[in-house]
């Protein structure tokens, strides 16, 4: 990381990780106007892409009503920066974890996912001797990219989670099944189906004698559709929507509102034959994105160049193949690349550099990209 603040974008080292600040903050602003206008729903944005404090505190200066993550060191690291409403959407075994959930939970508003009456037992033991209760919510089998309890069971485990002491029963969230259906309304079907399923599922509850103050499920791709259910105060996950991708942007139906903020700096450093150009940026800098259930590799974009057949990287280089011959893309000269998938291509920097007008406003260090 260099002291730069002020230069122009073309001074940067190649590969650099740029945020495009102005289109950043629309992203962030598009979604806060459209849950200020929505009483059935809010938003708890997922902090797994950007995992930066300073950009949960403008989401949630913006009306999210708190963060989700999947780590609990990054939870740490939040509540150390003053963010602490976090909904960890991952089971937090093993003692050291637990020892540091119990302390996190002294320190701030953390609900963790349980799925496992054996791990609520560790949960419950270790908060008690802790001298504290640990906030939990029922994750919801959502298939077999999830963890989860099955609808059928949830009832029972809920009763025999209250039996423990030392934790505190929240509510539940769904996961979501429905972020590879490129179809607007075929999504909205699927997402309905689970939120109806949802419904029951607290009404069962409550009438069983438990209050289900917390409810979640549904992310970027469905940030328009599951406020449109009938679902009372369900918080939506949405978190992709910040940087945006090239497989988000271009892929799927209903997210069209947001743009991609992410982008890769790179330069040409050959140009082999006419019909072909090397990059200095391979998966060390910037990620492919796997589609189709994980059966296809989709690459990177250029922001800048139109007419390239593929591009295909390497670690340390890529090798774009263009449509045709051409000569306006020379040895030395710098584009930038849209990431197939941000949220993996982040982790890959050691610092953000956010510009506005072509010019270095802010650097921010990626402090979040080793925590677990």
């Amino acid at each position: 990381m260099i002291n730069c603040v002020g230069m122009k974008k073309e001074e940067l080292p190649t590969p650099s990780l740029l945020i495009d600040l102005d289109l950043l903050e629309k992203n962030i602003r598009t979604m806060s106007e459209y849950y200020k206008q929505r009483k059935n729903a809010g938003i708890i944005p997922h902090q797994k892409g950007h995992r930066l404090p300073i950009i949960a505190r403008k989401q949630l200066d913006g009306g999210a009503r708190g963060v989700s993550m999947t780590s609990l060191g990054l939870a740490e690291y939040y509540v150390q920066s003053g963010i602490d409403n976090i909904l960890i959407t991952s089971e937090i075994y093993g003692k050291n974890k637990i020892d540091r959930l119990c302390g996190l939970a002294k320190q701030a508003n953390i609900i963790v996912s349980v799925d496992d009456l054996h791990n609520v037992r560790q949960l419950s033991e270790a908060a008690l001797d802790s001298h504290t209760k640990i906030k939990v919510a029922v994750e919801l089998y959502a298939g077999r990219t999830s963890c989860g309890v099955e609808s059928s069971y949830v009832k029972s485990f809920v009763k025999n989670l209250r039996e423990f002491r030392g934790v505190e029963f929240q509510g539940m969230w769904h996961h979501g099944s429905e972020s590879d259906v490129v179809k607007f309304t075929e999504r909205k079907l699927i997402l309905f189906k689970t939120l109806d399923e949802i419904a029951r599922l607290k009404e069962e509850i409550e009438d069983a004698g438990t209050e289900v103050p917390f409810l979640s499920a549904g992310h970027t791709c469905t940030w328009n559709i599951t406020p449109e259910h009938s679902l009372k105060d369900v918080l939506v996950q949405a978190g992709s929507y910040v940087f945006s991708d090239w497989c988000s942007h271009h892929h799927i139906e209903g997210v069209e509102a947001f743009d991609c903020a992410l982008t890769v700096l790179t330069r040409c450093i050959s140009r082999p034959k006419n019909d072909e150009a090397m990059f200095d940026f391979g998966m060390n800098s910037c990620s492919d994105e796997c589609g189709e259930h994980y059966h296809s590799v989709v690459g990177p974009c250029f922001k800048d160049i139109e007419g390239v057949r593929t591009v295909t990287e390497r670690e340390e280089l890529a090798l774009a193949v263009f449509d045709n011959p051409r000569d306006d893309v020379k040895a030395g000269d710098m584009f930038e690349v849209i990431p197939a998938h941000a949220d993996t291509t982040a982790k890959l920097h050691p610092c953000y550099y956010g510009i506005r007008d072509g010019i270095v406003e802010v650097v921010w260090p990626n402090y979040g990209q080793c925590l677990f």
